[in-house]
């Protein structure tokens, strides 16, 4: 059961699923999706320009694939390092260190190599995996991670001889690492929920292998009424202190989330009655027809008299390639 959650330095928060809704069209290659959370009775309060913290899972099959790979009892109870303080153990199953606090699906760094190493009981498998470990392997390590995009998990299928039990296994292993990603909404204006604007991370590997950001993949397989642990991560970017101040933002992609919160809050000032000092809002995608998220919203905000929308940059419209930071510059 993976209901438990270990024991964080950071204030966490548990929130629902309200909505998980994609921004682009199904037949497009890339997946960016709003996805909203009902705060319910968690206390979670934010500020604009904050930061959403996901405590994310790994793939509970890709999990349990590994837990029969790797000869395991996914009901064992073990002693786990604290996901934020190593110092700090838990007891948790097998089955909850793997899918909640261990980054086995992550990139290994070269002291892993190193480490697994001191397992392998193959003299040729001991002497690679030192070799990787070490300033003589830097060129293959490198293709590793950048090209292949190795993982913990994939290491130890290629190197069976190096076989530490779980106990040692996890103290080599990082630990999972909560993911954060600029909060899309104002509290003022939906004081129930937060909400994100997400792009799916995934590519293929030289192998033909389906790979996924861990986070990104996590997040957008939710459904409504599902629990996540979140924390909030406070921001140096924040608003004017006067609202008449003017206001200049430029965004690409998934860039422009917090700047929705912050159209927000100067839409709210104006329905209030209050003067407001000018926003201009750059943006820019690939293209308009598919990447232009959050569209009937911005224009909707411009109709009201709210924004300014000078530059809408699309690198992609045209046969020729442009490059958005140019456009901007010259819009």
């Amino acid at each position: 059961k993976t209901s438990l959650r270990p024991e964080t330095n950071t204030k966490t928060y548990t929130v629902h699923v309200k909505e998980n809704r994609r921004l682009t069209p199904v037949t497009y290659d890339r997946n960016i999706f709003h996805i909203e959370f009902d705060l319910g009775d968690s206390g979670l309060t934010y500020d604009i320009g904050e930061a959403l913290g996901v405590h994310a899972e790994n793939d509970p099959k890709e999990v349990s694939e590994f837990i029969d790979f790797y000869g395991l009892n996914p009901d064992d109870i073990v002693e786990v390092p604290n996901r934020d303080d190593a110092e700090v153990l838990e007891s948790r199953t097998v089955y909850q260190t793997l899918v909640q606090n261990v980054d086995i699906f992550g990139r290994p760094p070269k002291r892993f190599y190193e480490a697994l190493s001191e397992f392998a009981t193959d003299e040729k498998e001991k002497k690679e995996l030192s070799t990787l470990g070490g300033p003589e392997g830097a060129a293959e390590f490198k293709r590793r991670g950048e090209v292949d995009t190795v993982t913990y998990a994939d290491i130890l299928i290629a190197y069976p001889s190096a076989h530490p039990d779980f106990h040692d296994l996890i103290k080599i292993v990082s630990p999972l690492k909560r993911r954060e990603y600029s909060i899309a909404s104002c509290q003022k204006v939906t004081p129930t929920s937060v909400a994100l604007m997400i792009v799916v991370v995934d590519w293929v590997d030289p192998r033909g292998r389906s790979r996924f950001g861990l986070a990104t993949r996590y997040l957008n397989r939710l459904q409504a009424g599902d629990a996540v642990t979140v924390s909030v991560k406070p921001s140096v970017m924040k608003l004017p202190p006067k609202s008449t101040q003017p206001l200049i933002m430029a965004g690409l992609g998934t860039g422009l989330a917090p700047f929705r919160a912050f159209v927000q809050h100067r839409a709210l000032e104006k329905a209030q009655g209050k003067e407001i000092g000018s926003v201009l809002l750059y943006m820019g995608s690939r293209h308009q027809r598919e990447e232009y998220c959050y569209g009937e919203e911005w224009e909707a905000y411009q109709d009201a008299g709210v924004i300014t929308l000078p530059g809408r940059a699309f690198s992609r419209d045209q046969p020729q390639k442009i490059y958005i930071q140019d456009r901007m510059r010259h819009t």
